[in-house]
């Protein structure tokens, strides 16, 4: 199927697309599966929506969340999401994507907490997850590219870059164990080791050719994320969760979770075996993710105009990340597995999310690009009325945070960052 744009005006018309679709997608008018609870060890989630990780640009200079990050979250609780997927929070200096990331340390600890206070005082019972992450080859600390990589890879760019040592990845390590702990002390439900879109952790999954003890080995190259999860688990008792990259979308030996011969062929071997080793470890969580934002940003998320339009239609980039999500499910029943790529849908997406649910697909839906124009978004989607303000797929909101501007909607006045 050749890429266009969302045009569907009628249910007959998205469905007969659906039918041609190679594996397919779930669908369910009915959307009350929805509304159902579900827990994860132990704490009771009211509702079945996430709202995903979607970078803010707009901390403060020191790391701690700014006033204007606070509301934005806050919006969005009131707005119905039974889970908040926090954005990407650094666990040092050096791992910021952009000067104006949020960083968890002793001195904006203290920040971090009362962010999360005013959340649950929002609404109680909303569940907040804190994204820790070190940004590797996207790392922009103080406003000059500082590209931290795990191999040297001629698939993406190559300005600024030098290739971490062995001795810097297991501080790494320290970092990430002293943020969760960091994170409990804030009061965040459970917290995330990052392993996706390319940034450090997910990068090494595909250092074939590094040496030393995280390369080479599939055991070398997910034995950092491993290490974290034994170390966070053993100090604290906060829920751990991991977004992960189930493809990359690049060439062996440059990228993961495709066929050595033909990068265009998913191979899910590699991802389903250390979902395995991460459920065994303690994981509680997946949410299933793909791409790498330089050059696939169509497997994170299927857009409709923008850089890099790919060779296949929107609704396959949709089909291959709930799919996804469906054979991880199917390893690991006892995980929580959250789809991703569900915007894209429009109209549609409640009917899909509840057929993914009902039909054991997946466990909570996740949107992203939806709530930046619309915080309320599940609110009306519980409710079972038509979204308010829907999410174009322009890339604009992304656009501005790649110029260095606060993340905010560009086409719906009052969504998520715009002076109201």
């Amino acid at each position: 199927m050749k890429h266009e744009p969302y045009t569907y005006a009628k249910e007959s018309d998205f469905l007969k697309d659906l039918s041609r679709l190679k594996g397919g997608l779930p669908f369910l008018d009915d959307r009350a599966v929805l509304n159902s609870t579900f827990e994860i060890d132990g704490k009771i989630i009211r509702n079945r929506l996430l709202a995903q990780p979607i970078e803010g640009g707009d901390a403060l200079e020191s790391g701690a969340p700014s006033g204007r990050t606070i509301r934005r979250y806050c919006d969005l609780a009131a707005g119905g999401s039974g889970v908040i997927w926090m954005e990407s929070i650094s666990v040092n200096q050096e791992g910021k994507s952009v000067p104006r990331q949020m960083w968890l340390r002793r001195e904006t600890a203290e920040e971090f907490s009362k962010m999360v206070t005013k959340i649950h005082e929002t609404k109680k019972d909303t569940i907040v997850v804190a994204q820790l992450t070190h940004s590797g080859r996207n790392s922009n600390p103080d406003g000059k590219k500082l590209a931290v990589c795990a191999f040297e890879n001629p698939c993406l760019p190559q300005d600024n870059f030098r290739i971490v040592k062995d001795e810097e990845l297991d501080m790494l390590r320290e970092d990430y164990i002293s943020a969760a702990i960091l994170a409990q002390q804030a009061g965040f439900d459970a917290v995330d080791i990052r392993a996706c879109h390319g940034y450090l952790l997910n990068e090494l999954f595909a250092a074939y050719k590094r040496g030393g003890k995280y390369g080479g080995s599939f055991e070398n190259r997910t034995r950092l994320l491993r290490d974290i999860i034994r170390g966070v688990k053993a100090k604290t008792d906060l829920t751990v969760a991991v977004r992960l990259n189930v493809t990359d979308g690049l060439p062996y030996p440059f990228g993961w979770g495709c066929e050595k011969k033909d990068v265009w062929v998913q191979d899910m071997t590699e991802p389903l075996k250390l979902v395995q080793e991460l459920e065994h470890l303690g994981v509680s969580v997946i949410n299933v993710s793909a791409g790498i934002g330089a050059c696939t940003p169509y497997m994170i998320r299927p857009f409709d105009r923008g850089n890099n339009l790919p060779d296949e239609h929107p609704l396959e980039g949709v089909e291959r990340l709930l799919q996804s999500a469906k054979k991880i499910k199917e390893t690991v029943p006892s995980v929580c597995v959250v789809a991703s790529g569900l915007t894209w849908l429009r109209d549609f997406a409640p009917a899909v999310a509840a057929g993914g649910i009902a039909e054991g697909w997946f466990d909570l839906a996740g949107f992203g690009r939806q709530w930046i124009a619309d915080p309320a978004y599940a609110n009306e989607i519980l409710q079972g009325i038509p979204l308010k303000k829907k999410c174009t797929t322009c890339g604009g909101c992304m656009g501005i945070l790649k110029k260095g501007q606060p993340m905010r909607c560009v086409n719906n006045r009052g969504g998520q960052g715009c002076e109201i």
